[in-house]
């Protein structure tokens, strides 16, 4: 599986997910809840890497926005996780801050959640 499937089948666990350049607007079947994320990729040699992760939903509670940003915490672990990919993995950890809670000015409904995950990519290439 390449890097780019490994981390959407990972996103894909939690809520509908999609890289943040290729969300359908407009398209049916694009509801609240969904998750975006940063598409970055690397290798061995490259370093850490900071992908963004959003979580989007329309509601009224701050209680469901937020018990999502937690699973997605505790999936990830004190330890981080290892994500299998073709070459090797990519190994996800917590990032600092780890979310912040924003407001959407177009809406008040709209709760979003600015999550930091960081990215070592153990692969050759």
């Amino acid at each position: 599986m390449t890097k780019e499937a490994a981390l959407q089948a990972f996103f894909e666990r939690f809520l509908p997910s999609y890289a943040a350049a290729s969300v359908p607007s407009g398209e049916p079947g694009v509801e609240m809840p969904y998750l975006t994320y940063e598409l970055i990729t690397g290798a061995w040699e490259e370093g850490p890497v900071s992908l963004t992760v959003n979580l989007w939903y329309y509601t009224t509670s701050e209680a469901t926005p937020n018990a999502k940003a937690r699973e997605i915490s505790e999936a990830i672990g004190p330890g981080g996780v290892q994500v299998p990919c073709d070459g090797g993995t990519i190994w996800l950890t917590r990032g600092s801050p780890w979310c912040q809670s924003l407001r959407d000015d177009a809406d008040p409904l709209i709760k979003r959640r600015y999550i930091n995950i960081t990215a070592n990519y153990n692969t050759l290439n």
